[in-house]
């Protein structure tokens, strides 16, 4: 925006790509309100044809101020929406209408896979290429924090978290999900939200998981990455989960998570350097996952539910376990107390298995979701109070909250605990809630 001030610049176009409710169209919004810019905004998804982009920026482009003497942004929304055979005329004159234009352009799509090249060929060197990533949990959570405060709602923390973390990213579903449950309410309770199911996005990605790890020719495994409802590096992390559920044999395992490393190596080269590396991502995370099988069985799920019943010193008798077309369906025979369900029910959630509200039932998956966002979330609370406990330190001791968080808050803690009259002392003198020092005594 700022390169426009003089003159047009050499690529008078910006391409913003990402995931559904990051903020995209927002922020181009408020960026043209900042700068006194008149915005012109086009759903591109609803003027497909080259006779309707001429007939909306013809005269725009060639016009960079309104009539009442401010300078024009056109916003081109939903870009992903002319990207069939038969609208291929309508990219072309986009294309064309960059090259004159005396007025920015901004083109929005969501995240564009495998086919971004072939789609938007004559557009990607014309435009500045800006990708907005999915948001994080932390921000997610921090947001939904926010709104319940200012609102006066009381919430439990573990129901943000299961609305932040259901949301993959999507803060505009996860806010559109609290106003669902929150509505006319004072307080949530966990019964509030269990009705709250996956993204419709993800009900078939199973499927393509079962095609690519059965793949048969490489032409079959590429295709999966146009077939499957969610961005490709979502699916990435979908297959690394379940690689060692589906490849058991050691040295067919290595081979698969050779490949998906050099997919991986190639993802990150696309993204800063040339987006033709992409495809060979996809042979990689596709094609060479699935060639590096032939001796493995696959899918040992009742020996995880079994390890994760044995940790906590329960009688495997004590429950049923039943092959159901939606996974394993793991049934206790009696109640199990308030304690041993929850130790229970957080190892069986770090399988990837549910708790099916209703049905007093858990679900595991055979293809599970990927459980990283899981296990940062579990501690993301707890890494918080030492964040926020390390500040403290390193603000009365002159040093970096990293050296305090290293350094000095290990041995405070061992002092904290064994010195049961120092704790006083030291809560007052680096003013600890109440959270805080429970984490001291962790």
């Amino acid at each position: 925006m700022k390169s426009w001030k003089k003159k047009p610049p050499k690529k008078r176009a910006a391409f913003v790509y990402g995931p559904s409710g990051t903020g995209k169209t927002v922020a181009i919004q408020i960026l043209a309100q900042e700068n006194n810019y008149d915005l012109m905004e086009i759903n591109a998804s609803d003027q497909r044809t080259k006779n309707k982009i001429d007939e909306l920026l013809g005269r725009a482009v060639s016009q960079n101020v309104t009539i009442f003497g401010r300078p024009r942004m056109i916003l081109l929304d939903e870009m992903e929406g002319v990207s069939g055979q038969k609208d291929r005329g309508g990219i072309t004159a986009i294309a064309s209408y960059i090259k004159i234009t005396r007025s920015p352009i901004i083109l929005v799509a969501t995240t564009i896979g495998e086919n971004m090249e072939q789609k938007f060929r004559s557009l990607l060197d014309k435009a500045s290429l800006i990708e907005f990533s999915p948001i994080t949990f932390g921000e997610v959570y921090s947001k939904l924090q926010e709104i319940t405060i200012n609102k006066k709602i009381t919430v439990n923390s573990d129901i943000l978290d299961t609305i932040a973390m259901r949301s993959n990213g999507d803060l505009r579903s996860a806010i559109n999900d609290l106003e669902t449950v929150a509505s006319g309410k004072e307080s949530i309770s966990s019964e509030d939200i269990t009705w709250l199911g996956e993204r419709d996005r993800q009900d078939r990605t199973p499927v393509i998981l079962n095609r690519i790890f059965n793949a048969r020719s490489l032409w079959e495994a590429r295709q999966t990455i146009s077939q499957s409802m969610i961005p490709y590096d979502v699916l990435f992390e979908w297959i690394y989960e379940n690689l060692p559920l589906i490849i058991d044999h050691p040295k067919e395992r290595l081979m698969a998570l050779q490949a998906l490393s050099s997919a991986d190596i190639y993802q990150k080269r696309a993204k800063t350097s040339n987006y033709r590396l992409l495809k060979y991502m996809f042979n990689q995370m596709t094609g060479g996952v699935s060639f590096s099988r032939s001796k493995s069985k696959g899918l040992g799920l009742s020996k995880l539910v079994h390890i994760a019943i044995m940790k906590t010193g329960l009688p495997i008798n004590n429950f049923t376990t039943i092959e159901t077309p939606e996974g394993i369906m793991i049934k206790p025979n009696s109640w199990l107390g308030k304690e041993k369900w929850g130790e229970l029910n957080h190892l069986l959630r770090e399988t990837g298995a549910r708790w099916a509200y209703g049905r007093n039932v858990w679900i595991l998956p055979y293809y599970r979701e990927p459980q990283t966002k899981w296990r940062f979330i579990t501690t993301f609370h707890n890494r918080n109070r030492r964040k926020g406990v390390a500040e403290k330190i390193a603000n009365k001791t002159h040093t970096s909250t990293q050296k305090a968080i290293t350094e000095t808050l290990p041995l405070l803690k061992i002092i904290y605990q064994a010195q049961p009259d120092s704790r006083e002392e030291l809560n007052q003198w680096l003013e600890l809630e109440d959270k805080e020092q429970e984490f001291m005594l962790k």
